[in-house]
């Protein structure tokens, strides 16, 4: 059974990737643009990317709640009752907690 090896590469976009060669099947060269680079290199750039990525999507939600937010109490101060307003906008307003 032939060995597999695995290159890792850092794109001149700041993007990441691999080649898996399997035996003497062939021998890296790096794509154009691009930096070999060490597993562990690659690992952290990955994961890097993945937390930018989440964080965007996290910011993008909280702003399209926000959003959803303003439009329910513009609903309310139009005198829509709370029920369909939030439906209406799409935003669910916390409910209050005994004690508050």
């Amino acid at each position: 059974m032939d060995e597999e090896t695995t290159h890792f590469y850092r794109h001149a976009d700041g993007s990441y990737s691999t080649v898996t060669f399997s035996g003497t099947e062939g021998h890296a060269t790096p794509p154009e643009g691009a930096v070999e680079i060490t597993e562990a290199e690659y690992n952290e750039g990955v994961a890097a990317i993945e937390a930018a990525n989440a964080a965007k999507v996290a910011e993008e939600e909280a702003a399209a709640q926000e959003r959803a937010r303003l439009d329910y109490e513009a609903l309310i101060a139009a005198g829509i009752p709370p029920e369909t307003a939030a439906r209406m906008s799409g935003y669910n307003p916390p409910h209050p907690t005994v004690g508050d």
